[in-house]
């Protein structure tokens, strides 16, 4: 028997709900996902280093049985190696790779990416988001310091630039085309079923198969009462990620115990208005270059923050 290579791999962004699609999709008896979420199997190229030989991404999928119609990844950072990731993964997968990339209000993405890294004390806990921000701005144009780090300045190089969508997306949608599929988080988060049904109805897999209780938002940020007791669980998390990839239920069940002990109520940060609106401002020329994108590739249903960002007048 072959290599069981991935033939659905959600290519984008991180904070835009990627987890939560990799798990329902993961759910359906007809997709095979990853033992682990985030692979990342085809980062290296961003730094010019090689890839691992193909055995060891295959290797991933070896619990997934052969009639499996889709066997999935999760790889959000795939998204800004541009042209070089997204030939790279069509030379290896083949011409049969689908592709799902999701996007979010850029400002919000940056928000929740910035409280995500904070609460697991990757960056300092005397940082406000406005100084977060502000930092970051300064480094656009820097690529990430290398491959997988979490330190403080490789987030500050990603943060607001990852929210240049119309940078990134060209390359994948030229090459994939209709094989590529783009979904917005705002749809995920205001409709979760209709979200999947959609999604199933593209991906030729009978919506009928999920109940109400498999929609749990995945991945959610939230105020902790204790550091070290979150930074422990995320490392056994981590640790054992094949074995809850396997067993969603309990991990759902812990999770909710989890959330009783450990979270505090009412105590997240949140985005103040002037910090939206300074970023609306830096994210336009940026949201309109995507809109104009989206239409050039007969993409016409967006999110309102889009048409918002890429239409009304600039503030003065």
């Amino acid at each position: 028997m072959g290599q069981q290579l991935p033939n659905l791999i959600i290519a984008g962004v991180h904070k835009a709900g990627t987890t939560s699609v990799f798990t329902y999709l993961s759910l359906h008896p007809q997709v095979c996902g990853s033992s682990i979420k985030e692979i990342g199997y085809f980062m290296p190229l961003r730094y010019g280093l090689p890839l691992p030989d193909a055995s060891v991404y295959a290797a991933y999928w070896n619990h997934c049985k052969p009639q499996a119609k889709y066997r999935l990844e999760a790889s959000p950072s795939y998204l800004y190696g541009g042209s070089v990731i997204a030939a790279a993964l069509e030379e290896l997968l083949g011409r049969e790779v689908r592709i799902l990339i999701l996007l979010r209000n850029p400002a919000e993405r940056l928000f929740s990416f910035y409280e995500r890294k904070k609460v697991n004390a990757y960056l300092p806990q005397d940082m406000t988001f406005r100084r977060f921000a502000e930092l970051s701005l300064q480094r656009c144009g820097q690529e990430p310091k290398g491959l997988r780090e979490e330190d403080t300045e490789s987030l500050l190089r990603r943060g607001i630039s990852e929210g240049f969508y119309a940078d990134y997306l060209p390359p994948w949608l030229e090459r994939y085309g209709n094989r590529l599929r783009l979904l917005f988080f705002e749809d995920l988060r205001n409709d979760t079923p209709a979200f999947m049904q959609e999604l199933c109805q593209w991906l030729e897999l009978d919506f009928s198969v999920y109940r109400p209780e498999d929609f749990v938002i995945e991945n959610q940020t939230t105020a902790v009462r204790s550091g070290w007791l979150h930074r422990s669980l995320l490392a056994v998390n981590k640790k054992f990620e094949s074995f809850w990839r396997k067993n969603v239920a309990l991990k759902r069940t812990l999770r909710r115990w989890y959330k009783q002990v450990n979270t505090v109520e009412g105590k997240r940060e949140r985005l103040r208005e002037e910090d939206r609106q300074w970023l609306e401002e830096i994210y336009r020329p940026y949201n309109a270059r995507l809109v104009a994108l989206l239409q050039q590739h007969g993409i016409s249903r967006w999110p309102e923050w889009l048409t918002r960002s890429a239409y009304e007048p600039t503030a003065s």
